[in-house]
């Protein structure tokens, strides 16, 4: 499985500066868009490819194995680099993908500007990609609605998570575990993987029942990638992640704080609705807040929760008629062992 990634992440880089390339030299009179266009394939180095990864995957479940998925993929992955622009407006965000962000290399109001009209570019590109491939009308038209449906439930899911950190603390208390997990299926199994598959298996023309299929499938994927993101988001140590704002500072509304404000004492959780979302929090305080976590089960809730995700979205796939399914499976582990 390594060997197909890495070829297929090597080819979905090279097509995706050769398209950013033709748009630079096609506006190369302009030097504004040309650097917006430079920004735009700056900040789209680095990434690990995995939406595009998943296009190919879902066209090798049945049995196609080709470079048919190639503008596919790049599409994702432009719009997974618009996406993460203006997730970096949203989070005040200074580095990405171990880069400046547009918003911290760019002064003040230019900054953000220059933030929100690139992210729309890259939209509109990835559409523009997409209804360039030579798919006939009708196949065209199911993929494109599929992205649609994939940018229109990402940005429902971004909606929620936006707005549920700055509930009041007594809110958290009492927010049930679906409005979480909204998030998880919306903003992440949509966007990460169920969007990727569904474009690559109906670029093929899978049948609808295998669409449903991977639905499923890709919600237990999609919530297993998210719980993974808040253990890391939480646990490890920001530097690999490429990026300067942990989950603590961000006051993160995730299974695991709901989890740990769920069993907390009174002590504990004056303690974390003291620290917990405060963008100015120290050190000592950030690994007292992960102590507690710990101590109260949170991370290993998660953990387990993680495991039962991976195992029903085998379980399922290998329910299924789908073939190279140890392509899914291989991704499914590599989602239990990814450190960043």
């Amino acid at each position: 499985m390594k060997k197909i990634f890495e070829k297929c992440k090597q080819d979905i880089d090279n097509r995706l500066n050769e398209v950013l390339d033709q748009e630079i030299a096609k506006y190369r009179n302009n030097e504004f868009i040309v650097d917006a266009l430079l920004e735009l394939k700056r900040l789209s180095q680095n990434g690990k490819r995995v939406r595009g990864f998943l296009v190919k995957v879902g066209q090798l479940l049945k049995g196609v194995d080709d470079n048919s998925y190639l503008d596919l993929a790049v599409a994702m992955e432009i719009f997974q680099t618009a996406v993460l622009i203006h997730d970096d407006i949203i989070d005040n965000a200074d580095t990405r993908r171990g880069m400046k962000t547009i918003t911290s290399k760019y002064p003040d109001h230019l900054g953000l500007s220059k933030a929100i009209c690139i992210g729309d570019l890259g939209f509109f590109l990835a559409y523009r990609l997409i209804n360039e491939t030579n798919l006939n009308a009708k196949t065209k038209g199911e993929v494109l609605k599929i992205f649609t449906d994939t940018i229109y439930n990402t940005v429902l899911g971004e909606i929620t998570d936006v707005e549920l950190p700055y509930k009041t603390k007594d809110y958290h208390k009492t927010i049930q575990e679906d409005i979480i997990y909204d998030i998880y299926v919306n903003k992440t199994a949509w966007y990460t993987i169920i969007g990727p598959l569904l474009m690559g298996g109906a670029a093929i023309n899978i049948t609808e029942k295998e669409k449903k299929q991977l639905i499923e499938i890709g919600i237990n994927l999609g919530i297993a990638f998210q719980i993974k993101d808040d253990l890391l988001g939480m646990f490890s140590d920001q530097t690999t992640l490429g990026k300067t704002i942990n989950d603590i500072k961000e006051g993160k509304q995730t299974i695991i704080y709901k989890y740990a404000i769920d069993k907390a004492s009174e002590y504990d959780l004056k303690f974390i609705n003291r620290y917990y979302g405060n963008p100015l929090i120290d050190e000592i305080n950030t690994k007292k807040i992960i102590n507690i976590f710990i101590k109260l089960g949170a991370k290993e809730n998660a953990e387990n929760l993680l495991k039962e995700c991976i195992n029903k979205s085998i379980n399922l796939l290998k329910q299924s008629s789908f073939a190279n399914q140890e392509k899914l499976i291989g991704f499914a582990n590599y989602l239990l062992e990814r450190e960043y």
